[in-house]
């Protein structure tokens, strides 16, 4: 009976760890492929539409006050993967007041440029914070029995943002957040606020 060659066994046996390595290589890269169209599929210009609740803070000396309600916001921006550019405008609740001696209405509004990072879970949910540079208008008019006055102030204020979004498909994301905008001062007032918001994010 004859002994085998040692070579050739090592030829035959590196042959087939080669033939199954490629073949495990094939099948991971087929694997990987619903991923990749997935992360691809998230890139993209997008826009969103939030609702939310503000808070309007103004403060003066010794004096304060504050604006509460309803504060609606459009987004439009880009999406690299896991970070995000966007433009964005929100229109903030008018202030009323109705007095014996006087009628005064406040109007604030805010445009801004957001920077935001994305933290990839490997799941729907995704985290993010950010950071916002905008230019905020207010505007006043105050009328008595007897005079008219009218002001209105631009500034350019900076905030920050934390929140998380769930992607219910690889287009559509629900987001919930929190945002603080520093508006600067304005007429000797400062103003500021705090958002809290809801909405949806349509990646094309």
């Amino acid at each position: 009976m004859g002994t085998t060659n040692p070579a050739i066994i090592h030829y035959f046996s590196s042959y087939i760890k080669d033939k199954i390595m490629k073949k495990v290589l094939v099948t991971l890269i087929a694997l990987s492929l619903p991923t990749f169209a997935l992360a691809d599929a998230t890139k993209g210009f997008y826009v969103q539409a939030d609702a939310g609740h503000a808070t309007v803070k103004q403060k003066a000396n010794n004096a304060s006050g504050s604006v509460k309600g309803f504060s609606p916001r459009i987004s439009a921006g880009y999406d690299f993967g896991d970070f995000r550019v966007a433009a964005d405008y929100t229109h903030y609740k008018s202030e009323k007041i109705n007095t014996a001696s006087f009628d005064a209405e406040g109007k604030y509004h805010s445009a801004g440029v957001s920077a935001i990072y994305d933290f990839d879970l490997q799941t729907p949910v995704k985290p993010y914070v950010g950071a916002r540079v905008a230019i905020n208008h207010a505007s006043a008019k105050v009328k008595t029995a007897n005079s008219y006055y009218e002001r209105s102030d631009t500034k350019t204020g900076v905030g920050a943002m934390a929140g998380v979004s769930y992607e219910v498909t690889p287009n559509v994301a629900l987001d919930a957040g929190y945002r603080y905008n520093y508006w600067g001062k304005m007429n000797s007032i400062k103003f500021h606020t705090h958002e809290v918001s809801a909405g949806v994010r349509v990646t094309f």
